[in-house]
């Protein structure tokens, strides 16, 4: 979407519609505040764009028609219901606190922003009009991500023996989330607008940002995003594949020569010592717990300690049990869908795992450049799920659940 075009999308929206906009394109600078957080919670506008933002999402149900259901949002209502089941006893294990507090809306958030998104996704110019304030917003990310490797690294956090930049995120998965997503974005673009913009100008986009992408990578160190991002180049070919052979070949041809010429010592010298550990383990130099940086052996763990509780536990979350419960239901569990069985039990589980499977079956029936998307965001879900909590991240629960409202719509509103 031209920037003009963008502009008067961004106009003819209700106020209790763009707000929305405002906040995903000021997301980048409001994260980069994080630190205020440690000063004071009044003034960190991380805990203020917290509390406003399922206010306004409420304001904005009420004000604006309902969208046609369908069966994604029967059992997305289903699986909220496991959801607040577990909220509920977090907050009865500890409540009348900031952390409970904190835990409420951060535990809540895929939630409220799927329904509204349903009421914000109308059309796929809708679609494209948020994707495009995504990718404006990702500007900011890599002027600090520039700055950081050419002036001076704002925060550097030791992992594994290597320095990672973080600038002042709350941690460096959030540079891997915007600059993966935003390599997602320009390819989608890339097909989308093969008939209004020369290729070698869309091409051009998705070089700058791949670059930038790369440049992240090599500085986060961080095994999870780097799959991501090869996944989405192979995915990325593949579709090439399907709409232009001769494109993809020089594309194939280009990307070969750079990882001849270049890979090598980037391997040995960024890659190679993350994945050390795990080759150890398979060589039988160490115990298998300490898989993936020792989460194997974190996960085996929490299940134990989850799988010796009641039944009752077992099936409607962990926080049930109303024990101390934030490092089950947090990030702690380093694994989203581990996360979601302690928050909401298997029955909370069983219905997010229907959920997938039904935002896959209808995504089966897009054709082109949407379906591109919807397979890149289905795999950035689910690969991210392994090692990190992404329905934990506002900015990932942004895109990600704006592309499940697309999904949901009817069939003649996609095109």
């Amino acid at each position: 979407m031209k920037f003009r075009d963008w502009k008067i999308w961004l106009k003819s929206k209700h106020w209790t519609l763009k707000w929305f906009i405002i906040l995903v394109l000021l997301r980048p600078i409001i994260d980069n505040l994080f630190f205020l957080k440690n000063i004071s919670p009044f003034l960190s506008p991380l805990y203020w764009v917290g509390i406003l933002t399922p206010v306004l999402v409420i304001i904005s149900l009420i004000k604006n028609p309902k969208p046609i259901q369908t069966n994604l949002d029967k059992y997305f209502k289903i699986w909220s219901v496991f959801i607040f089941i577990g909220i509920f006893f977090v907050i009865l294990g500890d409540p009348l606190t900031m952390e409970s507090l904190e835990f409420l809306l951060k535990l809540s958030i895929p939630i409220y922003l799927y329904f509204f998104a349903r009421i914000f996704i109308q059309n796929k110019q809708d679609l494209d009009g948020f994707l495009t304030t995504f990718l404006y917003s990702g500007v900011f990310v890599a002027v600090i991500l520039l700055y950081e490797l050419v002036i001076n690294p704002i925060r550097l956090v030791e992992s594994r023996g290597m320095d990672r930049i973080q600038g002042s995120f709350g941690d460096v998965v959030s540079y891997g989330i915007y600059l993966t997503f935003c390599f997602l974005i320009a390819t989608y673009f890339y097909f989308s607008r093969k008939r209004e913009v020369p290729q070698f100008k869309r091409l051009r986009t998705v070089l700058i940002i791949g670059f930038l992408c790369v440049l992240t990578l090599i500085n986060i160190h961080h095994v999870a995003s780097y799959t991501i991002f090869f996944g989405l180049l192979l995915l990325f070919l593949v579709f090439n594949f399907k709409s232009n052979k001769g494109a993809a070949l020089v594309l194939s041809f280009m990307i070969f020569l750079i990882f001849y010429f270049f890979a090598q010592p980037i391997i040995e010298e960024k890659v190679a010592p993350l994945l050390a550990t795990d080759i150890e383990v398979y060589e039988g130099e160490q115990d298998s717990d300490r898989l993936m940086h020792g989460r194997v052996g974190r996960w085996s763990h929490m299940v134990d300690i989850f799988s010796n509780e009641n039944i009752f536990a077992q099936f409607f979350g962990y926080p049930s049990t109303l024990k101390y419960s934030y490092s089950f239901v947090g990030v702690g569990s380093h694994n989203d869908f581990i996360r979601i069985l302690f928050l909401s039990g298997y029955f909370g589980l069983f219905y997010y795992l229907v959920v997938l499977v039904i935002f896959y079956q209808r995504l089966k029936k897009l054709i082109g450049s949407t379906k591109y998307l919807t397979y890149g965001t289905l795999g950035i879900l689910i690969l991210y799920s392994i090692s990190i909590t992404p329905t934990y991240y506002p900015p990932f629960m942004y895109i990600v659940m704006v592309v499940f409202a697309f999904v949901a719509l009817p069939k003649q509103l996609q095109q």
